[in-house]
């Protein structure tokens, strides 16, 4: 009792004495006490910290849009994606951005004009002679990996993961041990930036499988997490236990699909693989993740997406390698920050 008592005197000065054993309201007192030291430790414990992480969807070249979204972001508050999040998470082309961002500590903007002034969509995207020839029989992946993998080094250099300043984390597929792999900053051996920004966007038929420093092949994370959002948060309440995480989610469109159903009746493998079959079990799964993710974190997370027909937009993974489809992403991308901006604003806690 008389410690309770101590604690109590210290954190209301001026009150009743309650280190006193022979105030006759000592023990109502002391009751009393502990009531309010319960509430303040509730009311303490409600403003925690606040951490905010930053996720972004896979979707090829799509990512203009999201890009465009941070970077009117930036310009809206005065502050880089950099300095904003303390963790981004990326999957695919998301996973690219992270490695830039996080990398080079650069803002979205800065890599918006990589994009369109130096062309490095287009450096990542050299085709196989062989496929521009037999256009509808792709005999082999439909870009090269060598270039993708020279331009990330000379940008990414000799990074690695345990370098970085703030949180990463990036699923890639282990076609190896056929599993996901998670990267984050405490991944061993220690990946260089540029070999895991290489093979999380090695999108199958794409790009050919990339061979890291620990001899295992891996793909596109975004086959099993293309929305990485509710796994990152999981992963940052381990990192930051006890603190508030609050997760602004961005999608890179979703394509559409529309089916003759008597047509249908007679598909094979063949006819269903054509038609995109697997692209629409992407989509759904990433729906219904986000739609989950949204449910269990309720106010704190916010997640950004439609679908890129409602825009006129070509829904191809490699479409915005075009330079008119390149300022319509853009373009998209400010129309949802625009739609959004109170609701991100709330979210960062910016609105006041």
């Amino acid at each position: 009792m008389p410690r309770i008592g101590r604690v109590l005197h210290q954190i209301m000065p001026g009150s009743v004495d309650f280190t006193n054993p022979s105030n006759r309201f000592n023990k109502t007192a002391l009751c009393f006490g502990c009531i309010i030291l319960f509430h303040r430790g509730n009311h303490l414990s409600a403003e925690k910290s606040s951490r905010y992480l930053l996720s972004l969807d896979g979707g090829g070249s799509h990512l203009l849009i999201q890009l465009s979204v941070l970077s009117c972001m930036e310009q809206d508050l005065g502050v880089s994606t950099y300095d904003l999040f303390d963790l981004i998470a990326g999957s695919s082309s998301g996973g690219l951005i992270t490695c830039l961002i996080l990398g080079n500590q650069i803002s979205a903007h800065t890599i918006i004009d990589k994009i369109v002034q130096e062309s490095l969509l287009h450096q990542l995207m050299i085709e196989h002679r062989i496929n521009r020839l037999l256009s509808k029989l792709q005999l082999r992946p439909k870009y090269r990996g060598a270039p993708k993998k020279r331009v990330l080094q000379s940008e990414l250099k000799d990074l690695k993961l345990s370098s970085l300043d703030k949180q990463l984390f990036i699923p890639c597929f282990n076609l190896t041990r056929d599993r996901l792999d998670i990267f984050t900053n405490t991944s061993q051996p220690d990946f260089l930036l540029c070999e895991i920004a290489d093979a999380c966007t090695a999108a199958p038929s794409y790009y050919p499988p990339v061979r890291l420093q620990d001899g295992d092949w891996r793909i596109d994370g975004g086959v099993g997490m293309n929305n990485p959002g509710l796994a990152a948060y999981l992963y940052a309440q381990q990192c930051w236990k006890g603190d508030s995480v609050k997760m602004l989610s961005i999608g890179s469109g979703w394509r559409s699909f529309a089916f003759n159903g008597d047509k249908t009746c007679n598909y094979g493998g063949i006819q269903w693989s054509v038609q995109g079959i697997a692209s629409i079990i992407l989509r759904e799964k990433m729906i219904a993740n986000a739609n989950t993710t949204e449910q269990v974190l309720g106010d704190q997370v916010l997640y950004i997406n439609d679908y890129l027909k409602d825009y006129g937009m070509p829904d191809h993974m490699d479409s915005a390698k075009d330079r008119a489809c390149q300022q319509q992403a853009i373009d998209i991308g400010k129309l949802w920050y625009t739609r959004h901006r109170r609701q991100i604003l709330r979210l960062l806690r910016r609105d006041r």
